[in-house]
């Protein structure tokens, strides 16, 4: 099969390694030399692995010139880019957009022990990620991390409100480099700005919680809880996956067989929607702060 991969950076030259395990061709545009997608002379589908801000502009051009796209995560910056792209789709296109950890292993894990009713019903849900990614100053935390952490909260809560956000800018940089935010069963902290490398989810449910490290490859089960006012801690079970295939190659895998298939992605158009909608309620809300919110810096 053969693909184009436009952007051959950080991530894009991850993306080129793990096609090849799927012996795609794939054709590299790298725009730190020049190229762009007006280079491309075919019709194969593209990966855009370009920096976040391009996207909504070579989504649409792409999507007008009758290519698949699969889009690294996000998107677009926001629910009204999406809106135009989602007009821009043609009946018979594919278009995905890279929510990684959807395609987690240990994500599908976890929904089994939700859906087994082992934890019982989920009171919250936190989801932290501090010291991931490179360090941006076009864009914030939100858009660059946050992404991740929304995709993974909705596939395990229905409603995501926003009732509070704050954000912080320790470093002095033109964008904030903290983001928190919460609803009324969920809340997200996200920062470059840490010594501290975490990648972590805790779900604490009426019977149980889960907490799954991303780092350390682990899902633990607690079944802790109260009964007759003391707190009753049973043994947690720990779980490891040994991976057949990683995160990142169970995404490929999973766009590489809609193309063969012309089935649309588990991550289309409403998945990113939906993650957007939940970024833009974060935006629209002021909090006094004592640094810079958010729309004072934009």
């Amino acid at each position: 099969m053969k693909m184009n991969l436009v952007g051959a950076g950080y991530w894009g030259s991850k993306l080129l390694r793990n096609l090849a395990k799927f012996d795609v061709d794939a054709t590299v545009f790298d725009i730190r030399n020049g190229q762009s997608i007006n280079d491309i002379n075919n019709k194969d589908p593209v990966i855009l692995a370009t920096p976040l801000w391009q996207h909504y502009e070579q989504t649409m051009q792409l999507l007008e010139r009758g290519h698949d796209v699969y889009v690294e995560k996000p998107m677009a910056e926001t629910t009204l880019q999406l809106l135009d792209i989602n007009e821009k789709i043609k009946k018979d296109q594919l278009l995905m957009v890279g929510h990684i950890f959807v395609y987690h292993p240990q994500m599908q894990l976890i929904k089994d022990i939700i859906a087994n009713g082992d934890i019982g019903t989920i009171h919250h849900v936190r989801s932290e990620r501090s010291n991931w990614g490179i360090y941006q100053t076009k864009t914030d935390p939100l858009l660059s991390l946050a992404t991740h952490d929304i995709s993974i909260v909705q596939n395990l809560i229905s409603n995501m409100i926003v009732t509070n956000q704050q954000v912080w800018n320790y470093s002095n940089n033109v964008v904030p480099d903290r983001v928190w935010f919460c609803g009324p069963s969920y809340d997200i902290d996200i920062t470059w700005y840490s010594p501290v490398r975490l990648r972590r989810t805790t779900i604490l449910g009426t019977i149980g919680q889960l907490v799954w490290d991303q780092d350390a490859n682990t899902v633990t089960h607690y079944r802790n809880r109260i009964e007759n006012n003391r707190a009753i801690e049973v043994t947690p079970t720990v779980y490891t996956y040994d991976y057949k295939l990683t995160p990142l190659e169970s995404e490929l895998k999973h766009w590489i067989d809609c193309v063969r298939t012309r089935t649309q992605p588990s991550t289309g158009i409403e998945q990113a929607l939906a993650v957007a909608g939940v970024i833009d309620r974060v935006k629209a809300i002021t909090q006094p702060v004592p640094v810079k919110s958010y729309l004072q810096l934009h």
